[in-house]
């Protein structure tokens, strides 16, 4: 299962498109998969308090996808090409070959509680299939890049399962914490988007902060191509 390169460069885009796309199907089924868990004899408060829960649960599950992603994210050495991925053996990568995709499988399951009850397993079973496929597209490269290396690595370390104990010995690279936090801002912004929902139950303020989410994210990544373009210029 390995990715096109048109789905590795615009990886991003592509889980945003599966999101979207299963989104949609609540035109077909209206009933959020959360509420449809919602034992039917219970009142109306009841089922606010219950639902309220399992929004605490998941924004508590992407808090936890969010902090491995910036985790990883501060342990990677930055690329000249964002197409070609960087050899990581440090931080998490010690404990999981991917850990940047098995944080994006956690909060694209934490924000799937937004979904129809016919719109979550879609996504569920659309978003797996697609991380299975970068990941597969991103090791195949990495062993054509560093090969024995990077296939001595595999071996030791496990790919999307983390291990309680590192695999290999901490080289001694220093994180870099305050890019990663800010490569990273609108990830933290969709658990707060979780937060605010669990709170309120309200759809407009849940759209309020993830459509905030959202341009935060549309700007970072216009700046970011903006920024790209000015290094190649320079070179």
């Amino acid at each position: 299962m390995i990715a096109s390169e048109f789905e590795y460069r615009h990886r991003f885009w592509m889980i945003l498109l599966v999101y979207v796309a299963a989104y949609s199907l609540y035109n077909l089924n209206h009933l959020n998969i959360l509420y449809s868990m919602v034992p039917w004899n219970r009142g109306v408060l009841e089922t606010d308090m219950f639902v309220r829960f399992l929004y605490a649960a998941a924004a508590l599950l992407a808090a936890a996808g969010a902090m491995l992603l910036t985790w990883s994210t501060a342990y990677s050495q930055p690329s000249a090409n964002p197409e070609h991925p960087v050899f990581s053996i440090t931080g998490p990568f010690r404990y999981v070959r991917n850990p940047q995709y098995l944080a994006y499988f956690l909060l694209i399951v934490a924000l799937g509680t937004f979904q129809s009850v016919l719109g979550f397993p879609v996504m569920l079973v659309g978003e797996t299939i697609l991380l299975l496929r970068l990941a597969g597209r991103e090791e195949l490269r990495l062993e054509k890049e560093h090969g024995e290396r990077f296939r001595q690595y595999a071996r030791r370390v496990p790919r999307f399962v983390p291990v309680l104990r590192p695999r290999l010995e901490d080289d001694g690279q220093l994180p870099r914490w305050r890019q990663a936090l800010w490569e990273q801002a609108f990830q933290w912004g969709f658990v707060a988007t979780l937060l605010a929902f669990a709170v309120t139950l309200s759809d407009p303020i849940g759209y309020a902060f993830g459509g905030a989410t959202i341009v935060f994210l549309l700007l970072q990544r216009f700046s970011q191509l903006l920024w790209i373009r000015y290094r190649r210029k320079m070179i």
